[in-house]
């Protein structure tokens, strides 16, 4: 592999690690309430973000689509592994929580309280997308 291949690995390292610090300031933003809930989007605030980006990055040619669909790829990729190791239940994050005190106590939190607690999570991120996709229309109208 050339210098010009190992440069696209490193600067790709780069935008990772970018993004992924990005996320989390972001995340501490909203839980200490510097961003408000208009700042979070759910899947037609994406949409609306991909065609935006599209319409703009259109003009510069092919390639900068490509480029761009794929900046966005790697933003919601990274954004998505990073709520999924949140520690909350119904993630894997959460599942995360008990293997730890599993670890910690030896033995396993039984089926049916991580059963509950998990059915508790599920219900509460279900609400969750509601509330934003709620919030993702309101944006638009």
């Amino acid at each position: 592999m050339d210098c010009k291949g190992l440069n696209l690995f490193k600067y790709s390292w780069y935008e990772l690690v970018f993004n992924f610090r990005n996320t989390l300031k972001s995340l501490k933003q909203l839980v200490i309430g510097k961003l408000s809930r208009d700042a979070v989007s759910g899947p037609l605030g994406v949409a609306q973000v991909v065609g935006e980006s599209y319409d703009v990055a259109k003009d510069y040619g092919a390639r900068s689509v490509i480029l761009t669909m794929m900046n966005i790829a790697m933003l919601l990729s990274v954004n998505l592994g990073v709520i999924n190791l949140l520690p909350l239940p119904a993630i894997d994050g959460g599942r995360l929580v008990f293997l730890l005190i599993e670890l910690v106590r030896g033995k396993p939190v039984p089926a049916k309280y991580e059963g509950i607690v998990h059915l508790v999570g599920f219900v509460l991120l279900f609400i969750l997308m509601i509330v934003v996709l709620f919030n993702d229309i309101t944006k638009f109208f």
